[in-house]
């Protein structure tokens, strides 16, 4: 249960203010040295260091990056023109089928 405070004096108010800002700042710190260990734990299991282990996940994360898809359509008018077939068709082919062509004339 809480202690009632509300009879404390204003210097006491203040006084018990820093302390608890202390005791605060003592806990968080406890927290983050008590989550270190536990990495150090996790790291010395698994027989790497807590680097390697970073080293690891910064790799993984790259590897995850979507290759880019080949295009499979390019404009005869504009060869920096493409398509790789995925999603909406882009204007240049969307007015070249509106036109008459098909499709397959623009396959790479």
């Amino acid at each position: 249960m809480m202690p009632d405070i509300s009879n404390l004096s204003v210097e006491e108010l203040k006084r018990l203010q820093v302390e608890a800002e202390a005791l605060i700042a003592s806990k968080k710190d406890q927290a983050v040295e008590d989550a270190y260990q536990q990495i150090l734990d996790i790291a010395d299991n698994v027989g790497l260091s807590i680097e390697q282990i970073l080293e690891f996940g910064a790799s993984k994360r790259k590897k995850s990056t979507r290759k880019s898809v080949e295009p499979r359509y390019r404009s005869k008018k504009n060869s920096a023109d493409t398509w790789t077939g995925r999603g909406k068709q882009p204007r240049w082919l969307v007015a070249e089928l509106e036109s008459g062509a098909k499709l397959e004339d623009f396959l790479i």
